[in-house]
């Protein structure tokens, strides 16, 4: 009798990601219909991504005994959110091939690293100043005249954010900066100057070890409360804004050298292009590409860190992507009768107010 085989085992690396949110659920399954073992790490049981993967593993990112057992289960890493402690990354980026690098990390998750780094490759950003003290505050603020006072780490969905005018008294200011100080434990803060953008784009761009790149058409992202609520297929811009954008994405990838997938938001502001900020992972304004591209931007994931080619990446049908934010998701009613709606549910067991708990994308297909 023939010996069995294990295909899986033989032929496909075990995936690690580290995170078990909802991007990482998409990541894993992805990875499924690839062949792939998936293997996640996370600080929180029954997470989304542990709810659909063989093996996970739960405890503090820094648990150096939970690292070890993970790096032990799989060939390669990947991360699913970027803001994990950097001494997890560089634990992981140790033992075994781990995209994007620690050093991507180190820039995306830090604010004012990101814009000297895209400032110093020549991509524009909006004017910023680091605020090192309240006199600072003061100073940028009398300069910028409208600005968002922010911190430079963490901070996301509008989270860490205080909008300012020049207007606000001397008192009130500190009073904010103290709170900024007091709230978040030190942590660096950024002051940006107000921009008045005509709309938000964001551009999702893949790298392999080849070099090889991958990016899809820019979508127009429209927010509600500092949240992502909804991204537009086709962007409303010109041909020039939509090459340019799509060039800049690949020229920060190339500069990064970039293994795996990355997310840069732009405002539009009469033609001209400026970065708002990016992400080393998935992104919420790529969700559209699950059901209207061949390639959804998972599948990208797994093909850039296995260095298989890429997906292609054109969209065959316009609509939009809508996410389920808290008690939205018990709405879904007018979604399950559209025909032309494909739902996505994240398996959170909390709705809460302003939660991505899943997301709808809209298909418009045009008649020929």
């Amino acid at each position: 009798m023939a010996k069995k085989q294990n295909i899986t085992k033989n032929y496909q690396p075990v995936i690690g990601i580290v995170g078990g949110g909802q991007l990482g659920r998409m990541i894993a399954l992805a990875g499924h219909k690839r062949g792939h073992k998936i293997v996640v790490l996370s600080d929180q049981a029954h997470s989304p991504a542990c709810q659909v993967v063989e093996q996970s593993f739960v405890g503090d990112y820094l648990d150096e005994k939970i690292l070890e057992k993970f790096c032990n289960a799989i060939d390669i890493a990947t991360i699913e959110f970027e803001n994990i402690p950097l001494q997890c990354a560089e634990f992981i980026a140790h033992k075994v091939e781990f995209s994007p690098s620690v050093e991507v990390l180190k820039i995306t998750q830090h604010r004012l690293l990101e814009k000297n780094f895209l400032n110093s490759i020549a991509v524009k950003t909006t004017p910023y100043l680091a605020i090192k003290n309240f006199e600072d505050l003061q100073k940028g603020l009398k300069d910028f005249k409208k600005a968002i006072l922010k911190t430079a780490l963490m901070g996301y969905d509008g989270k860490g954010q205080e909008p300012l005018t020049d207007k606000i008294s001397d008192s009130k200011l500190l009073e904010i900066y103290e709170k900024f100080q007091n709230n978040q434990q030190k942590i660096p803060l950024i002051l940006e100057q107000f921009c008045k953008f005509d709309q938000e784009i964001s551009v999702i761009v893949a790298r392999n070890k080849n070099g090889e790149i991958a990016c899809y058409d820019p979508v127009t992202n429209i927010h509600k409360n500092g949240i992502l609520y909804r991204s537009n297929y086709p962007a409303n811009i010109s041909a020039k804004v939509l090459d340019r954008s799509k060039k800049i994405a690949a020229d920060i990838a190339r500069s990064f050298n970039l293994i795996g997938i990355l997310a840069v938001e732009f405002f539009v502001v009469d033609e001209q292009l400026l970065v708002n900020e990016m992400a080393p992972r998935p992104h919420n304004s790529g969700h559209f590409s699950m059901d209207a591209c061949l390639t959804s931007q998972f599948e990208q994931v797994i093909r850039s860190i296995t260095n298989c080619p890429f997906g292609a990446t054109n969209y065959f049908a316009k609509g939009y992507m809508q996410n389920l934010l808290g008690d939205e998701i018990f709405a879904l009613e007018q979604y399950q009768q559209d025909p032309f709606a494909k739902i996505h549910i994240y398996g959170k067991d909390q709705a809460i107010e302003g939660r991505k708990m899943g997301h709808v994308n809209i298909i418009k297909i045009e008649n020929k």
